[in-house]
């Protein structure tokens, strides 16, 4: 039985390191509670400089092509920015291509002071 154990542990620790040695998490868009369920994963394994950066990833995606708070508080839709709203266009993305995204299709400048 404890060969069993050992080796439940190991296949367990094997798979916990492959994803942290390089795997990346991928948004999965399949649903907006699978959307949100990858994003949790994705924001859960990358340092917090990286989480920062990907939350003002998710908000410039989601303000893409808004130019003033006017068109924010005429759109309700616009006032709650969340991965659901965007899961389509980041489908099948990590962590570092939704940053590269956000940044390409920004139409405004964020900061994030530490």
């Amino acid at each position: 039985m404890k060969t069993c154990s050992l080796a439940v542990f190991l296949i367990g620790f094997l798979a916990v390191a492959g994803v942290q040695a390089g795997e990346s998490i991928r948004l999965d868009a399949s649903s907006d509670a699978s959307a949100k369920s990858s994003w949790k994963r994705m924001t859960e394994s990358v340092s917090r400089e990286k989480q920062q950066q990907l939350l003002v990833a998710m908000l410039q995606i989601n303000l893409a092509g808004v130019n003033s708070a006017y068109e924010v508080a005429g759109n309700p839709e616009l006032q709650h920015p969340s991965i659901a709203r965007i899961k389509d266009r980041i489908a099948g993305l990590n962590a570092d291509e939704i940053i590269a995204m956000g940044n390409r299709v920004s139409t405004f400048q964020a900061e994030v002071k530490h």
